[in-house]
């Protein structure tokens, strides 16, 4: 029994097909290995030129030495949810702390230079 040959549409599908499988398969491997991935810590920045708030195991942290520093403020996960501080603690890129006004933070957050970025721990009546 002889096959017929193949027309050129024919073999044009099958190897698509083939290579979407292949292509699929890859893809179903790499993402999720990909997106789960766990970063080792790093104890420096991980690029040149990056500030310590860039770093994931260095998060500045509220701690009970700066309510006393500044009055009337408290940790940003305390603060209830029913209104708007008039000014919050934030730490600068060189790791001073500073009170700002909530209105100049949020411009800062928004702003679409990394320059002026800060990182907030505190709210403050």
């Amino acid at each position: 029994m002889r096959r017929r040959q193949r027309s050129f549409t024919e073999l044009l599908t099958r190897s698509l097909a083939l290579a979407g499988l292949a292509y699929a398969l890859v893809i179903a491997y790499a993402v999720p290995a990909t997106v789960l991935f766990d970063r080792p810590s790093r104890p420096g920045p991980s690029y040149p030129g990056a500030s310590h708030l860039s770093q994931e195991t260095d998060l500045p942290a509220w701690r009970p030495t700066h309510a006393e520093r500044f009055p009337g403020c408290v940790d940003m996960a305390s603060w209830p949810g029913t209104g708007v501080p008039t000014s919050v603690v934030v730490v600068r890129r060189d790791g001073h702390l500073r009170r700002i006004s909530f209105e100049e933070a949020f411009d800062r957050a928004t702003s679409s230079s990394a320059a002026d970025d800060v990182w907030t721990i505190g709210a403050c009546r």
